[in-house]
């Protein structure tokens, strides 16, 4: 773990860039502490994908600059979390045959599982592997093992959910953290450390959803018997609602933002004793009248959309309607007044605001809970949680891909992978 006194998290979105400083080492009762909270606008990026090397790295240095003028010390490496379009997800399977005489299983028959899963994976080929993850394990007959070292068997069968990202993505995003003059400590696929912090163990147990409603696009993460089940990214985030009113109330994009924060509810139960509003455009230089109707008209049928998507997205796996522990919405998008009530109303759920818990996070200063800032202050806390695994992690598995990718074949991977793939199941 770094020596330094603080731990940072960044999250790079198309619309800002939001970045946490936390204290290096959690407190005498286990929480987090979070010191500082940054967001400034972000230029150079459009959709998740850089458009300008330059504009990038100059946003990083901005908000990092902020950063150091309130904690007061120079800040040199960061977590950084991946997410969006350009990261993909593949389930697979492995096989490994047990030979030995007394048929016990161990780590090297884990080893061998996990990376026949990874060497039979389709479409992983051309992308960076950021994580590998055990779902679970089978041993003969008995399915639904955790971790199956010790156990009596003759075959090991094993699911793995193998998450990359586009290598000429992960490429040009790391070289505008370098050339911000920032090492990076770790890249993390955003929901997994937001979904893993914020669910409690029985939410992860009985089928629980997270949706994280971005700027340019949406990412979900389910957990079932405390795996991840399945998960995913959407291409339609909080700026296609804001161009929905723009065209549909015509009017500029950044009156129709305003809007969107100001005046939209799209509450069941939303009020209608003010039919209109007047609001001055600065850009136009004129004041605009809109109707709140036609706000929640235009807005609420993107809305729908998104969670039209998920409602696909889960029917495909059999879990339409099918989540006791049912949603939980972050992101920026999720601070629309009433969204949860569009939510429930499509995917027939249970919907819920996310919650940190007080017994694992505290604020120094307080957090005024804005809900685009969970994901940073989330990989901060993971990090900080699961610090052994991830920095032991980190050289056995870029090892353990690089092999992969050059030879594409079962050979030995050394028991180094097999000690990773130990520390991850606490969190798997």
């Amino acid at each position: 773990m770094s020596r330094d006194p603080y731990l940072v998290a960044t999250d790079i979105g198309s619309n800002s860039i939001k970045l946490a400083v936390a204290k290096s080492s959690l407190d005498d009762q286990d929480k987090v502490q979070i010191l500082a909270l940054v967001e400034k606008p972000s230029s150079g990026i459009k959709k998740g994908i850089i458009t300008s090397m330059t504009e990038a790295t100059e946003s990083l240095i901005d908000v990092v600059a902020q950063a150091e003028s309130i904690v007061g010390l120079p800040i040199r490496k960061a977590v950084f979390g991946i997410s969006g379009t350009s990261v993909s997800f593949v389930n697979s399977e492995g096989l490994a045959v047990i030979s030995r005489p007394d048929n016990e299983i161990q780590e090297e028959d884990v080893e061998r599982v996990v990376q026949d899963s990874l060497t039979k994976a389709f479409g992983v080929g051309n992308s960076e592997i950021i994580h590998i993850i055990p779902k679970a394990f089978k041993v003969d007959n008995q399915s639904g093992i955790r971790y199956p070292v010790g156990m009596l068997g003759n075959k090991l069968e094993a699911k793995t959910l193998i998450i990359s990202v586009e290598t000429s993505f992960l490429r040009n995003f790391t070289k505008v953290i370098t050339q911000a003059g920032i090492d990076i400590s770790d890249q993390i696929f955003t929901p997994l450390a937001s979904s893993n912090f914020l669910f409690s163990t029985r939410q992860k147990k009985s089928g629980t959803l997270l949706v994280d409603i971005g700027y340019a696009s949406t990412s979900y993460i389910l957990w079932e018997n405390e795996e991840i089940y399945a998960s995913g990214v959407i291409p339609v985030g909080s700026e296609h609602i804001t161009a929905d009113l723009a065209v549909g109330l015509q009017t500029t994009i950044e009156m129709a933002e305003e809007i969107k924060k100001q005046h939209l509810d799209l509450s069941d139960n939303v009020s209608d004793d003010v039919e209109e509003i007047e609001m001055y455009n600065p850009d136009l230089q004129i004041n605009e009248t809109f109707k709140l109707e036609e706000i929640r008209d235009f807005a609420r049928a993107r809305v729908e959309e998104i969670f039209i998507y998920i409602n696909r997205e889960l029917q495909k796996i059999g879990k339409k309607g099918k989540l006791p522990g049912g949603v939980i919405l972050i992101g920026g998008g999720s601070a629309l007044k009433g969204i949860e009530d569009v939510a429930r109303y499509v995917l027939k759920l249970a919907i819920f605001k996310y919650q940190f818990d007080p017994k694992k996070i505290e604020f120094l200063p307080d957090y005024n809970g804005d809900p685009s800032f969970i994901n940073c202050i989330a990989l901060a806390a993971y990090y900080l949680f699961h610090s052994e695994e991830i920095n032991y992690s980190k050289a056995s598995k870029n090892a353990f891909t690089a092999r992969i990718s050059q030879s594409n074949t079962n050979s030995d991977i050394g028991s180094v992978f097999g000690t990773w793939l130990k520390k991850l199941w606490p969190f798997s």
